[in-house]
């Protein structure tokens, strides 16, 4: 089995690359520390097992996996217990808890062995990613959105505007308590002051986006995960 190991803790990627070495079946083929990086290489190039850490700068493991249109296998490996859940009904082979025991590494690689390759985990994160609504208090009454209704987010101290298709809402809250209940998946910080969803980009480049018409900038701070996004969409 191809594999790669996606994690931003050079110790942990030591640790999972000897216990590859001396497993027979195994070849590893790339470990990454940039998650937008290993995005789209998996995106290009036939990988079959994923060794997957949850807690990431810039993209979540279980959002990197909502974004593959058809996910490998996947083995999360995490110090964190409570995504256990989550991971397991998008697919997943195994959830491995750090510091990772070869015996547990051995038992989820021989699951992922017997696994029949199919459509399975790619079906499960199409079926989490189905669309949500909230209401949203703007004065004194609760006016309802949808997030494919959301074009971006621009926040201010106290309150933010959300930008749908065809009006725009002020609401009470920072821009970083909208970044932490909108789909993770679907939505991602750009700029200390925007929040954009990334399937209403309509153009780029290199300092704005283009959404419903209008122009949201990019921060410096935020331009190298993004541009690492556009780039494995771009042709």
């Amino acid at each position: 089995m191809k594999c790669v190991i996606i994690d931003d803790e050079p110790l942990a990627i030591e640790v999972l690359t000897k216990h590859l070495t001396k497993t027979q079946g195994l070849t590893l083929l790339r470990s990454f520390q940039n998650a937008f990086e290993a995005l789209y290489y998996v995106q290009t190039q036939r990988v079959d097992l994923v060794f997957l850490d949850i807690q990431m700068p810039g993209i979540k493991g279980l959002q990197f996996i909502r974004i593959l249109k058809y996910p490998p296998k996947i083995i999360i490996t995490t110090a964190y217990k409570e995504y256990a859940l989550e991971a397991l009904e998008l697919g997943i082979v195994d959830y491995l808890l750090k510091p990772i025991p070869y015996h547990r590494f051995l038992s989820a690689v021989s699951k992922a062995m017997e696994m029949p390759s199919g459509p399975k985990a790619a079906l499960m994160a199409h079926e989490s990613s189905k669309d949500r609504d909230y209401f949203c208090r703007e004065g004194s009454v609760y006016v309802k959105i949808r997030e494919q209704e959301i074009g971006y987010v621009h926040g201010n101290r106290n309150y933010c505007v959300i930008h749908l298709c065809d009006r725009k809402i002020r609401v009470k809250g920072n821009l970083g308590y909208y970044s932490s209940i909108f789909s993770e998946d679907s939505f991602v910080r750009v700029h200390k002051s925007y929040l954009v969803a990334l399937a209403k980009i309509e153009k780029y480049d290199s300092d704005s986006l283009w959404i419903h018409g209008e122009i949201v900038p990019i921060g410096r701070t935020y331009k190298t995960i993004l541009w690492n996004y556009l780039k494995a969409k771009t042709l």
